[in-house]
């Protein structure tokens, strides 16, 4: 195992003179090469908790006088030292459920209307990069979802959201992070997935009613759109009461820089509905099935619409949130469909795929402008941003105009930052990566919007160690066709992969965290501490 520092000292003067000596004695009696994660001690009811790196695995200690059990904890070897036992335990589910119990801070919160950011890690395991995200994200005044995954990534990685957040309990426990931080079970689509995010633990729940969402109102002529509206209702009566609704508002929004007017007429009102009312009314079903299975309505629930062939108008962004809220639905967080291309891993492109001009950009700021006076007038909700990871363009005009009501969401780009590690430390390994990338990027581009250009993508046999961190930093087509390939490369390196960062986790923590910093920095947040 490579020598590392330590990260700080034990922190002695939060325990007892008993303590201290079950600590020294344990440290200098145990025969094991090892290296404590000094953060992660902890007390309870007389017991030491704390976590270990032997050799390039990471453990959980427990310390406890000889006339005391250890809590629960499972499936450890019990070491016999003179007054007190010491369990040496994996890192497993069961275990993870103990120190949730015990350690409160461990656990997810519903973090409301904070400032949001979410670092998803596709990865897990013994390669967890929550480590990573929370060295970055303790220095800012933001809140953190730790844990976020998608049904499409979980099936593409063979993960389960039970796993994602013991991923992050042993992350949060490992670096001793007692600020609160969420779960995000993100882009559900069906019962079954909404049940087992929530059986699992995670306190956000984003409901992607994409399948529910017709795009083809803006080809429709005025009596076929008429059909389709009427459709949606089970009587006229109940369609003329929908109409009237809306044709009676007429609203001026104010905001510090322009005026919005929110005024309908029927054939507009007629398009918001066939487009979006069944995506509106499963979001209401879905979450009514959510809150009942999970017991509360003290969740963090997002409604996402970001998945369309248009930007989300103002006019359908009032309808939308104003159906939710007659529904009953406490929104934390839209998701529209901004007026930019957010394609993954790389900066805000136009929505053809071009770098933005200022005009383009001017057209997304308006777009932003919009949406975020909507979300100030209409209540206390964020807007959220899918696909977030490296859009550095946008940060500033959202950060501007949102005033901290926002949710970031970025994954991908973490782990592009561990296949960076990865072929720093093992360039024969990324060039086998890389190769099947290109191999299988028509199937992994699937379900992702992208312009990618592979000509602009350098052949497996073509690359050197500098040129593949370069290329993974600065040419976007190169990062696309990486990004895209998380899944088959895990299916297919993952052990191998896993290896590599399991071996150089503080260069791999120390890289996530500075990449992530970039993004947060972006956003102007406040930094609690230099």
């Amino acid at each position: 195992m490579k020598a590392l520092e330590l990260k700080g000292a034990f922190r002695f003067s939060e325990i007892t003179p008993a303590q201290k000596k079950m600590m020294g004695e344990t440290i200098s009696s145990l025969k094991l090469n090892f290296y404590p994660y000094c953060d992660s001690l902890a007390i309870f009811r007389g017991r030491v908790y704390f976590m270990i790196n032997q050799d390039g695995e990471r453990r959980l200690l427990s310390v406890a006088p000889r006339n005391k059990d250890h809590d629960g904890l499972t499936a450890g070897e019990v070491l016999n030292l003179d007054s007190f036992t010491v369990k040496v335990c994996p890192l497993t589910h069961e275990n993870a459920g103990v120190i949730r119990e015990i350690f409160g801070y461990t656990s997810p919160s519903v973090l409301g209307t904070k400032s949001a950011f979410g670092t998803g890690d596709r990865i897990g395991g013994a390669a967890s990069a929550t480590p990573g995200h929370i060295r970055a994200a303790k220095n800012y005044d933001v809140a953190v979802f730790l844990a976020q995954q998608s049904v499409r990534e979980n099936a593409r990685t063979g993960r389960t959201f039970r796993q994602v957040l013991d991923d992050a309990t042993w992350g949060v426990f490992q670096e001793g992070y007692k600020r609160q931080w969420g779960a995000d079970a993100d882009h559900l689509m069906d019962l079954v997935s909404m049940g087992q995010a929530v059986d699992a633990g995670f306190t956000m729940f984003t409901v992607d009613p994409s399948h529910c969402i017709n795009d083809t109102p803006v080809n429709m002529g005025l009596e076929e759109s008429r059909r389709a509206f009427l459709a949606l209702f089970s009587t006229r009566k109940e369609a003329k009461r929908f109409m009237e609704k809306y044709l009676s508002i007429s609203r001026k929004l104010t905001g510090p820089t322009h005026t919005l007017k929110i005024e309908y007429h029927e054939e507009g009102v007629m398009r918001i509905a066939v487009q979006y009312l069944r995506a509106i009314r499963f979001t209401s079903d879905a979450y009514a099935a959510i809150t009942h299975h999970k017991g509360t309505t003290d969740i963090d629930f997002e409604m996402s619409v970001d998945e369309t062939s248009a930007p989300t108008t103002a006019l359908a962004h009032y309808l939308i949130i104003r159906e939710l809220r007659d529904a009953g639905v406490r929104l934390t967080s839209l998701a529209p469909r901004f007026d930019a291309g957010f394609e993954k891993g790389v900066d805000i492109r136009t929505n053809n795929g071009r770098k933005p001009s200022p005009a383009d950009l001017k057209r997304f700021e308006d777009n932003i402008k919009d949406q975020a006076l909507i979300a100030r007038e209409m209540g206390s909700y964020k807007l959220g941003v899918h696909s977030g990871s490296d859009k550095f363009a946008a940060y500033p005009i959202m950060s501007r105009h949102t005033e901290g009501m926002f949710h970031v969401k970025t994954a991908g780009t973490s782990y592009l930052e561990a296949v960076k590690v990865i072929a720093k430390h093992d360039p024969s390994l990324y060039r086998q990566l890389h190769q099947h990338a290109l191999e299988t990027f028509e199937l992994n581009r699937k379900t992702y919007h992208l312009t990618t250009n592979l000509a602009n993508v350098p052949k497996a046999r073509e690359l050197n160690r500098a040129k593949v961190v370069e290329g993974l930093t600065e040419n976007d087509d190169w990062r696309q066709v990486i990004h895209v390939a998380y899944g088959a490369l895990l299916q297919k390196f993952g052990k191998r992969m896993i290896g590599v960062l399991s071996e150089n986790l503080e260069d791999y923590y120390q890289t996530v965290a500075q990449h992530i910093r970039l993004h947060l920095d972006g956003f102007g947040l406040k930094r609690l501490y230099n």
